[in-house]
């Protein structure tokens, strides 16, 4: 048997009121400062009832469940695996009692953020599921500053006189470690924010320690504490970073006043503005990078490709500049490289920046800057990537302002007239050119493009 439980033989003895059962613990809690959360089974309610009866009770009780059945348990318990295997026999169906009270007492302790939790479970007769359990027993399982368990077995099969019997005993055993826990060293709860402030006096908080197994009143609570804390401090933006293994805190942080700020595949973080005046807290990163590639080979022809699919349905089928994305970290120059690599196999090196369109309205509401560098080819054969292409071509420009589209035409087939203006500032105009410069923030190194000094 588990070390934390003791076995006792239950001697029913049907006390005058629920008062008589309940006062000693209450008095104990009352005492103490604290409070209980309790989830039964064979008492149906009796050791809630027997607190309440106690007047003051709502200083020290908080909250609990009547379950029946794990099973059927799980609509009320809630987020808690059960994963124990179905008992064989009465034995290991009592050994299984012991197990889920333990577990359960734990977990609800936790996620209800209270001193104490009571669980119980067993069967009060005399209907058994398995033949060889012929009479009323209970586990019961009391966690908090001191944990302790009995093993109740009774004498009979009466069902109310060992309801009665084994509610005494679980209220019993939590004025037992109550008492204890007076002589004992409290262990320091967990916590699972750490905080800290930053550089414009608000607070940088991120969920720490947590995971999908773990209990979300612990979360719930300490978020709660230090919204009241921040406030009295003053503090008004508050960053809440909650990693993807701590997602379910989300849900929580919202109902507390959290709104989403941004989404990372590795995290979520959220924001809460705690002052009266408009929110001052920066949005996130608004405005994609789009790069382009003018590149020139040997014999002064422009690389031009037709995507297999277009962006947009007008543009399917025109000829335009190769190009793509930026990925986070690169320059400019470093991606348009690694597009047109990608998209034709051709390779270059910058000659400088040519041009710049700020867009608005994108995809998923973005702002859109579209740069246009000017590359020279280093490897001229074209080898196009059929999954982005349909076909890619060196162009003379006399042959690109020949498929400029005219008002009313298809741009099948065609170059835009945009696209011709882009290409001939290129081609004819003057680059801005790049240098690099100390990154204030450390890494790699920033990208400084300055128009060119008159000669």
């Amino acid at each position: 048997m588990d070390p934390l439980f003791r076995s006792v033989a239950l001697n029913s003895r049907r006390l005058s009121s629920l008062t008589e059962i309940g006062g000693e613990a209450a008095a104990a809690l009352k005492a103490a400062k604290q409070n209980v959360t309790i989830f039964e089974s064979t008492t149906a309610g009796l050791i809630q009832a027997a607190l309440q009866s106690v007047p003051g009770a709502s200083s020290y009780t908080t909250c609990g469940a009547v379950t029946y059945g794990k099973d059927k348990a799980q609509a009320v318990l809630g987020g808690m695996e059960m994963s124990f295997p179905r008992p064989i026999d009465g034995p290991s169906y009592k050994a299984s009692k012991r197990q889920w009270t333990q577990q359960l007492a734990r977990y609800k302790r936790q996620e209800v953020g209270s001193t104490w939790c009571i669980c119980e479970s067993g069967a009060c007769g005399p209907t058994f599921t398995y033949p060889d359990v012929t009479k009323g027993f209970t586990a019961i399982f009391v966690s908090g500053p001191v944990e302790k368990g009995l093993f109740v077995e009774s004498e009979t099969n009466e069902r109310e006189e060992n309801m009665w019997g084994f509610t005494k005993l679980a209220l019993d055993l939590l004025a037992e470690c109550i008492l204890e826990s007076k002589d004992s060293v409290a262990e320091p709860p967990k916590q699972v924010l750490v905080a800290k402030e930053d550089r414009y006096g608000g607070v940088e908080a991120e969920v720490s320690g947590f995971h999908s197994g773990s209990p979300l009143g612990l979360f719930t609570s300490e978020l709660r504490q230090n919204l009241q804390n921040w406030v009295a401090a003053g503090k008004k933006g508050i960053w809440l970073k909650v990693p993807l293994a701590a997602a379910a805190c989300i849900g929580p942080a919202v109902a507390q006043g959290f709104e989403f700020h941004h989404a990372k595949a590795e995290y979520v973080l959220l924001t809460r503005w705690l002052g009266e005046e408009p929110c001052t807290l920066p949005k996130y990163g608004f405005t994609q990078v789009g790069v382009g590639g003018v590149v020139l080979n040997s014999k002064g022809e422009v690389l031009m490709v037709q995507e297999r699919i277009s962006p947009m349905p007008q543009f399917q089928g025109s000829w335009k500049l190769p190009g793509g994305l930026a990925d986070p970290g690169e320059d400019f120059a470093e991606t348009v490289v690694r597009e047109v690599q990608e998209e034709t196999g051709v390779t270059g090196s910058l000659l400088g920046l040519v041009s710049l369109r700020h867009s608005h309205g994108y995809r998923f509401g973005q702002d859109d800057l579209y740069v246009v560098v000017k590359l020279q080819a280093l490897q001229e054969t074209i080898s196009i990537d059929p999954h982005e292409l349909s076909d890619a071509q060196w162009m003379s420009p006399d042959i690109i302002k020949s498929l400029v589209v005219e008002a009313g035409q298809s741009l099948d087939g065609k170059v835009s007239e945009n696209n011709w203006k882009v290409i001939s500032n290129a081609l004819y105009g003057a680059v801005i050119e790049g240098s690099t410069l100390p990154n204030s923030r450390g890494g790699k190194m920033s990208m400084l493009y300055t128009a060119p000094q008159p000669q």
